[in-house]
């Protein structure tokens, strides 16, 4: 009989709904579909809300303690670990004593997270640790640092800067980081030997999200976590009331995903443009693609994406893209043939290239047709689950 390699999967707070737990889920497959490994997931504490942290403004969890429970996410069982003073940030990238002993039970610890400062929780752990990872917590950061004010904005400039000297720590602790786009590649080579980095970005099934006929009078849509201020919805909305103004024609845009905030919204409203947008949140997997489908095209306006799934996912269902160039989307995004790329922040560049492809329908059809193709032959669960499978492999000697 053969013994299955465990493998465990730690994850911020996988209840959060962000990318990083859409990452998890396709690597949770990948290792799950390989036969030869097990994965199981461990969640660790995010917020200083966390009830199962030690708080320091909450008397009771001191005699209580920091807890380890269990939950079913997605179907799937997991494990999370309480921090302790969870409201001083760095503490939940900590290790601890319940943690420690939990990863010990497994051959591998695969981090997957936004900026490698989480893997700093391995520190004590003696087996191969592999990093997933999309960019760095202060690149992370730029926009909300940007916009906070007075203290809180000094507090939270003092809990970036005691994490950017941590995650040096844990990048060169871990065994093997694997990236999702070309800067983020290049960057760590700078900072640990370049053996230790692999390109490897998460994938998409393209089975499941795929092109229905093409919609030359679909509406234009976005998906994501819009509250996020790195999201940038303003500038959306600038461009699409740009394109409105000189396109009276122009379809409607839909957003799908965590609502924007009421000051936004609100921004939407001063545009007068508020009733040509609709959104939708708690969109359940069949419904998003279904989405997709309907469209005409795909838009994102964020500051800074890893890599940006969403992409992956219009792209696979047909749909030529119109991004900012926030570095990860250059990943996927080829500039003028699966769609165009515009600067970070430029309301007009990104209005015009909206423009540009509602007045060509054959150039949108020809783009998405590329689009689709990429996304096939690049980033299928296939393809891009292999290239994981290969670093568990070589990290645990099978090779």
């Amino acid at each position: 009989m053969v013994v299955k390699s465990k493998i465990a999967l730690l994850v911020p707070d996988v209840t959060s709904g962000h990318g990083v737990c859409t990452v998890a889920k396709f690597l949770y497959r990948i290792i799950q579909d390989s036969g030869r490994y097990v994965p199981y997931i461990i969640s660790l504490a995010t917020s200083f809300h966390d009830r199962y942290s030690i708080r320091l403004l909450s008397p009771h969890t001191w005699v209580r303690g920091y807890q380890l429970v269990e939950g079913i996410w997605d179907g799937k069982e997991y494990k999370h670990v309480g921090a302790v003073l969870s409201e001083f940030e760095f503490q939940r990238y900590r290790p601890r004593d319940k943690l420690t002993q939990l990863l010990r039970e497994f051959d591998l610890i695969q981090v997957v997270a936004g900026a490698p400062v989480w893997a700093y929780a391995t520190l004590p752990v003696q087996k191969p640790v592999a990093l997933q990872v999309a960019t760095l917590l202060s690149v992370e950061r730029q926009t909300r640092l940007a916009r906070e004010k007075g203290l809180k904005r000094l507090w939270f400039r003092l809990m970036t800067k005691i994490g950017s000297y941590m995650e040096v720590s844990a990048l060169n602790h871990v065994d093997a980081v694997l990236v999702e786009n070309q800067w983020m590649y290049n960057h760590l080579c700078t900072m640990i030997p370049e053996s230790r980095v692999y390109f490897a970005p998460p994938g998409i099934d393209t089975d499941f999200f795929y092109p229905g006929t093409y919609q030359k009078n679909g509406y234009i849509l976005s998906v994501g976590r819009f509250s996020d201020p790195r999201k940038n919805v303003r500038l959306l909305f600038d461009a699409y009331a740009r394109v409105c103004r000189t396109v009276p024609s122009a379809p409607d845009l839909v957003l799908i995903g965590k609502a924007p905030s009421p000051a936004d919204m609100a921004y939407l409203t001063d545009l007068g443009i508020a009733d040509r947008v609709r959104i939708y949140t708690d969109v359940s997997q069949p419904t998003l693609a279904e989405f997709y489908r309907g469209a005409r095209l795909f838009v994102l306006s964020s500051d800074e994406e890893g890599l940006g799934l969403v992409i992956l996912e219009a792209m696979a269902s047909g749909l030529p893209v119109v991004s900012t160039a926030c570095r990860g989307p250059a990943t996927s995004v080829l500039d003028g043939e699966t769609g165009f790329l515009i600067p970070v922040g430029d309301a007009v560049a990104l209005s015009d290239a909206i423009k540009r492809l509602l007045l060509n329908p054959d150039l949108a059809r020809r783009m998405g047709e590329a689009g689709r193709q990429r996304a096939v032959e690049r980033f299928s669960l296939r393809v891009t689950g292999q290239a994981f499978l290969n670093v568990y492999d070589e990290l645990l000697g099978r090779k």
